[in-house]
């Protein structure tokens, strides 16, 4: 079983304007509302792909409560701890005229770690050994760097595979408890070693140090130019189709979705970035928040081209 945890969910909502203008009343062309945070968006594209993940983690307020129906609507098995507060609102401004998202994000409501420790122990008892536990997205005000780190611990002595997907000083800390996978952006990457990663060899490099750190495989997304990762096997490089893109928003949680969704049932890296970067670049022709359908997938993924590199680039 696959596992998602999201301890910051959000309501997603994408407005669509002809043209933004700073300072000056906008109409709205179209709007829409989605459910989201990285982990429960990691189940959407898993339950796409004809998968049955658990979803868990916070709910905080009535928006959590509607996060947590239109998940059991769409078919999705949930198990979230309702806590005080109100789930926060993200907001994505799409600019048709000029191409570009500007995107609101709010850190969500505090949240007390006596509420942690009630969720770890709601987790605990889903776990049994072989499952995949994925840990994705921001860490709420209130609670500190190292809960992922704790959860990362709890699942493994359970038996289970940890993946996390996270940034700052979650990552940091968190990567010191050997999570079995770590998904991140180049961006996260960049913060994560304290330089730049201009290229697919620096971003490869990158890759293998914290590989060679005790993580069995560390999986860098690029944006456009694809994906790169370090595993036992050696380096790996993911070139995604070329595409118009529509927006960006969710591809790499559904590149997450597919990678695991692969991976979980026994699939091998390079087949499971296959996957993840057919899913990613289906999410970038959606608009807004919306995510990738198993048709887009299926349309692009022979497209895709996976290179096992030369340890000579490592």
């Amino acid at each position: 079983m696959i596992i998602t945890v999201t301890l910051n969910p959000a309501i997603d909502q994408t407005l669509v304007l002809p043209h933004f203008v700073a300072g000056d009343t906008n109409r709205v062309k179209s709007a829409r509302f989605d459910s989201g945070g990285k982990g429960i968006n990691v189940s959407k594209v898993i339950h796409a792909l004809g998968g049955h993940p658990l979803t868990t983690g916070f709910a905080p307020g009535t928006l959590g409560r509607y996060i947590e129906h239109s998940l059991a609507e769409a078919g999705i098995t949930c198990d979230f701890l309702h806590t005080r507060g109100q789930t926060r609102t993200n907001i994505t401004i799409v600019d048709e005229a000029r191409s570009i998202q500007t995107l609101i994000s709010s850190p969500g409501p505090e949240t007390d770690y006596r509420h942690f420790e009630r969720l770890t122990e709601r987790i605990r008892r889903h776990i049994t050994v072989g499952d995949w536990v994925v840990l994705a997205g921001s860490v709420p005000p209130g609670l500190p760097p190292t809960v992922y780190r704790d959860l990362i611990l709890m699942a493994q002595r359970r038996g289970a595979k940890a993946i996390l997907d996270a940034d700052g000083a979650v990552l940091a800390d968190s990567i010191e408890a050997h999570p079995y996978m770590i998904k991140v952006n180049r961006h996260e990457m960049e913060r994560l070693v304290g330089h730049p990663l201009s290229d697919e060899t620096s971003a490869l490099k990158a890759a293998d140090s914290v590989h060679q750190s005790g993580i069995s495989a560390v999986v860098v997304t690029r944006g456009r130019e694809g994906a790169v990762a370090v595993d036992n096997e050696g380096g790996w490089s993911a070139i995604a189709p070329r595409i118009h893109s529509v927006s960006t928003v969710g591809a790499g949680d559904a590149f997450l979705g597919a990678l695991v969704t692969t991976m979980s049932s026994g699939g091998s890296l390079y087949d499971g970035l296959r996957l993840g970067c057919a899913a990613g670049t289906a999410t970038c022709l959606t608009p807004g928040t919306e995510l990738c359908s198993q048709r887009q997938i299926d349309e692009l993924l022979p497209k895709v081209k996976v290179h096992n590199l030369s340890e000579a680039k490592l």
